[in-house]
């Protein structure tokens, strides 16, 4: 019989525990006991942080934090919002909207996030721009606009390739989102639903407040795996030069040649931000679910 409640910490853990540590760290020696590979873990800090002129900079790790977590957060805003739009669309009984939103899942579903990414970038993120004169617009609005814009977004050298990343993020989560959303609609009791119409709601009314709030209740564990994937899945912008954690790897691999170092603090710092996603999601599940 499975027991609710804390999880008890036993002697049993504690030895497995040991055990699992001494192996580690076994590892780790045998690993630097053979590997013939000159550590200079000491290079590592001042990527993150340095002082010039008496003032305190961002390291290059630092920038590509930064970066990740913009190109992420604007990426799960557009998905979650286009993703819950095509989910709503889906579970409709009408062909003509269940056609569309199928369409763009599947196409979207069954492309590499790689061609997406060109897509984006060489025929609507480059063009786009030039043809909007966005970069002129932007600069026309003064110079405090311009470095609000810069901040939330990028700056305007780069903006292209930032949104042309994002665009394809979108895109390409939204169309997993869209299924994990229809997935809760569906769960929805259609009891519930018919008594929302008996009260004289109508249909936009019985999605915003009867449907919705119940479906994404129950769609916030697999909702926060895929937030957790877009995180991931942002490394791959950095073969269009935004200047994301994973570029700022290969470009300071490339000038120091400490592959090893930026590999492995690279992966520390994926993992502290998706594990940090996942506990504020989880927090944020245990306090509004039911």
């Amino acid at each position: 019989m499975i027991k609710t409640g804390k999880i008890k910490f036993t002697l049993f853990d504690f030895f497995f525990l040991s055990l699992l540590l001494f192996l580690c760290a076994a590892f780790l020696w045998k690993v630097h006991s053979y590997l013939m590979y000159d550590w200079q873990w000491g290079e590592i800090p001042p990527r993150f942080f340095y002082f010039e002129k008496g003032s305190l900079h961002a390291g290059v790790f630092m920038q590509g934090i930064f970066y990740t977590i913009k190109l992420s957060v604007w990426s799960i805003i557009f998905a979650t919002i286009l993703g819950t739009v095509l989910g709503v669309l889906r579970s409709s009984n009408k062909l003509f909207r269940n056609l569309i939103a199928m369409t763009f899942v599947e196409l979207h579903r069954n492309i590499p996030p790689i061609v997406l990414i060109f897509i984006s970038y060489f025929f609507i993120g480059d063009q786009l721009f030039n043809i909007l004169h966005i970069d002129s617009i932007i600069r026309s609005m003064g110079e405090n606009v311009r470095n609000f814009t810069e901040v939330i977004f990028a700056p305007l050298p780069i903006m292209s390739s930032f949104f042309a990343g994002v665009l394809a993020l979108t895109v390409y989560e939204a169309a997993y989102i869209s299924e994990i959303v229809k997935s809760g609609i569906m769960s929805v009791p259609r009891n519930q639903v018919e008594s929302a119409y008996a009260l004289g709601m109508n249909k936009y009314k019985v999605i915003r407040y009867v449907i919705l709030p119940q479906a994404f209740r129950k769609i916030l564990p697999p909702l926060a795996s895929q937030f957790v994937s877009t995180i991931k899945d942002s490394a791959i912008v950095s073969v269009i030069a935004v200047p994301e954690l994973t570029f700022q790897g290969l470009e300071l691999m490339s000038a120091t040649f400490l592959t090893m170092e930026i590999w492995i603090v690279i992966t520390l710092l994926y993992f502290i931000l998706t594990f940090t996603l996942s506990k504020i999601i989880t927090f944020w599940e245990a306090k509004y679910t039911f």
